[in-house]
């Protein structure tokens, strides 16, 4: 993706298209009348979109649909056919080309070997507790559903910035934007990952990140008021730079694996940070990774 000011400006005109797109991906998703919903005649969105993102329209949301099945075939032991009209396709025939096509296996050998590397990976990291960084113990725990405010980041997840700090445009500008509109909030900053970071491409990483406030708000078109539903989680509590983060997410995905009471649900991890983030890299930095979870049946 081009990184000039103009493609940027584009970027950020197109997201809350995208986020529509994203929160759609089961259904029958006509690009075209979506465009003329947000005022594109279909010639001008497709030529926007395709230097703003990098890809056509269809393209991305095949992309999207593949990630999240891929995901999905990995995390759960739901059928593939399950997966494939999950994730908005349409014949079970047209999901295994097009899963072949762009992860090299096909949907019944992906699950395969993520699942002989899960067993792999659970035998050599039982006592792991993090490299240049701390974990703890992997807990359940239940999180209550809330109102966030919150803005889309479109890009490297290690490009996000520690909320409130002097770099950060993200969690402070909903601050900024709920004081000026007297709307009580709690300066808590969540984040919302909805992309696997080993899958997508870095520039296409999409976060939210959100502020609990007390009362739904009509936003802006970039602010956006999002219900958090809350529910089980499995969570571990990590403690150093945010380089180290994805070590916290494996790691809780390590105990959910091993836990005879509770499996994957297939819904976005999500960070709560603790105290005052100074620097993405302090060796204090304080963050609750959690992942979505529900008991077995």
């Amino acid at each position: 993706m081009n990184s000039g000011g103009a493609s940027r400006n584009s970027f950020q005109e197109l997201i809350p298209l995208l986020v529509e797109v994203q929160r759609n991906l089961d259904r029958d998703l006509n690009l075209d009348l979506l465009a003329k919903q947000y005022g594109y005649s279909p010639y001008y969105f497709h030529r926007l979109f395709s230097r703003a993102v990098g890809e056509t329209p269809r393209k991305y949301v095949e992309r999207l649909r593949l990630e999240k099945a891929a995901y999905k075939l990995q995390i759960t032991d739901e059928p593939v056919l399950d997966v494939c009209l999950a994730v908005g396709f349409k014949s079970h025939e047209t999901f295994s080309r097009a899963f072949k096509r762009y992860f090299g296996a096909s949907p019944q050998n992906c699950r395969k070997e993520a699942k002989v590397m899960q067993v792999q990976k659970l035998e050599a990291d039982r006592t792991f507790r993090g490299d240049r960084c701390w974990l703890s113990e992997v807990r359940f725990e239940s999180l209550c559903s809330m109102q966030f405010l919150s803005i889309r980041h479109i890009g490297e997840y290690a490009a996000i910035p520690a909320a409130f700090t002097e770099d950060d445009r993200l969690w402070n500008g909903l601050v900024e934007w709920v004081k000026t509109h007297n709307v009580r909030y709690q300066p808590i900053p969540f984040a919302i990952y909805y992309d696997n970071p080993t899958v997508t491409p870095k520039a296409l990483q999409q976060c939210d990140a959100c502020i609990p406030i007390d009362t739904v708000v009509v936003g802006t078109r970039t602010m956006r008021c999002i219900g958090f539903m809350g529910g089980k989680y499995g969570v571990a509590e990590h403690i150093g730079p945010y380089s180290t983060m994805i070590q916290a997410f494996r790691h809780v995905a390590d105990g959910v694996r091993s836990s005879e009471k509770y499996v994957f649900r297939s819904e976005p991890a999500l960070a709560i940070a603790r105290g005052v983030h100074v620097d993405k890299e302090a060796s204090l930095n304080h963050t609750d990774v959690y992942l979505p979870v529900e008991k077995r049946r």
